[in-house]
């Protein structure tokens, strides 16, 4: 008998999230001949899962040489999008494959994965990047967030329009950040301790409109509930992830991270001590009395401290995210308590806090105003040469062994 093994590499942990942003289930997929004399002709190769969250699929390869492998380029599989959305709670799955000719069986391979809740984040380990699917600005919760958060603007005698970046002032976005903090201060919500080690390994996520309802949430799910209101405010969100804890940020002007994951709190830091960046200790909604806007600012600035980088996992850019087509969780169907309800917990109604001094918004990039001709290219090397900004990679140097 023909001698053969199959190497594939599945993901180790999938959800609707997953499915919803066409996240790869399978990674590689080849096929090796161990004969080193014998030809293998006429294989055909079948996939199958179990539970059936994936529709079975079958591929025919032609011939392998002696000692060769077989590299399969189509990789797509259909998901059971429908299975996964109904799951509650994660329950262990198996792709299995295995490689035919005429009948006979020549390799077998067996690959578990982890199918999660619907509400389930698989962690900075597996998926940190689907992290921004559970930012869901389209939840009827956020609606009512904003719609206090615009109150508490007008009674403090600013604009009431959360109009993100369109007064082009960072004044404005740091009243629009700390109107939606001191909304979610008044909700009264409780703090919930997370599971351990749940950036790595991820947790269940309560989404908004299960945290108005239950009045109840760990770090993660605040993170996430700022998210969705910075998002549906017109503003741009970042969930960093200390170890065994979560914030949520907020670029004070059209901004985000250069790819959608960084694993490097320096990057923040220099961000925030551009006055670029905000970064909030959303737990700090749950103290009664809730501390300030500004010190939920410092509290945050404490977790990411240079002498914690090696306790740091990663910041998600949600909207880099969005820009590589990951998007919202789709919505199911929860009970929202009407407005006329109201919580059992006693709120002290929380001021708006003023803003501090800023800097304008930064200038638009000069390149796209000048044209090209010969001197307008000198004059934006130039520009380049003198870039005092952190975009400039000789400011922005991170001294690593490889430098």
């Amino acid at each position: 008998m023909a001698s053969c093994r199959i190497h594939c590499e599945v993901a180790a942990k999938l959800n609707f999230a997953a499915h919803q942003s066409a996240f790869p289930v399978l990674r590689e997929l080849r096929v090796e001949n161990l004969d080193a004399r014998e030809r293998i002709d006429d294989l055909s190769l079948a996939l199958h899962a179990s539970p059936a969250f994936l529709r079975e699929k079958k591929w025919t390869l032609d011939r392998i040489e002696p000692e060769g492998l077989a590299t399969i380029g189509d990789r797509d599989l259909e998901v059971d999008g429908g299975f996964l959305l109904g799951l509650t709670e994660s329950v262990r799955g198996a792709v299995g494959l295995r490689l035919e000719r005429n009948g006979e069986t020549l390799a077998e391979l067996s690959k578990p994965v982890e199918l999660l809740a619907y509400n389930e984040w698989g962690g900075a380990g597996f998926m940190p990047e689907l992290l921004a699917a559970f930012s869901t600005p389209n939840d009827p919760a956020i609606d009512r967030i904003l719609r206090n958060a615009s109150e508490i603007l007008r009674r403090s005698g600013k604009m009431d329009q959360l109009d993100g970046y369109r007064s082009r002032s960072r004044q404005r976005v740091w009243e629009i950040a700390s109107a939606i903090y001191t909304a979610v201060c008044n909700l009264g919500l409780a703090y919930a301790l997370p599971p351990s080690s749940f950036e790595r390994d991820g947790q269940k996520i309560r989404l908004p409109g299960q945290m108005l309802d239950g009045r109840v949430g760990t770090c993660l799910d605040t993170a996430m509930l700022f998210a969705a209101a910075f998002e549906q405010a017109g503003l741009n969100p970042v969930v960093a992830l200390p170890r065994g804890h979560a914030l949520a940020g907020v670029w004070l002007q059209p901004e985000g991270l250069a790819t959608v994951v960084v694993d490097e709190a320096e990057i923040l830091r220099k961000r925030i001590a551009l006055d670029e960046l905000l970064l909030v200790e959303t737990t700090c909604v749950t103290a009664r009395p809730a501390p300030s806007f500004s010190a939920a600012l410092k509290a945050a600035g404490d977790s990411i401290l240079l002498e914690n980088d090696h306790t740091f996992e990663a910041a998600v850019d949600v909207r880099q995210a969005r820009a590589h087509r990951i998007t919202p969780l789709g919505s199911r169907s929860a009970r929202l308590a009407p407005d006329g309800e109201t919580s059992s917990v006693t709120v002290v109604e929380q001021a708006l806090e003023e803003a501090p001094a800023l800097p304008e918004f930064d200038s638009a990039d000069p390149e796209e105003a000048k044209p090209e001709t010969p001197a307008g290219r000198l004059e934006r090397w130039q520009r380049k040469l003198i870039d005092l900004s952190i975009r400039n990679p000789l400011l922005n140097h991170r001294a690593t062994r490889a430098s």
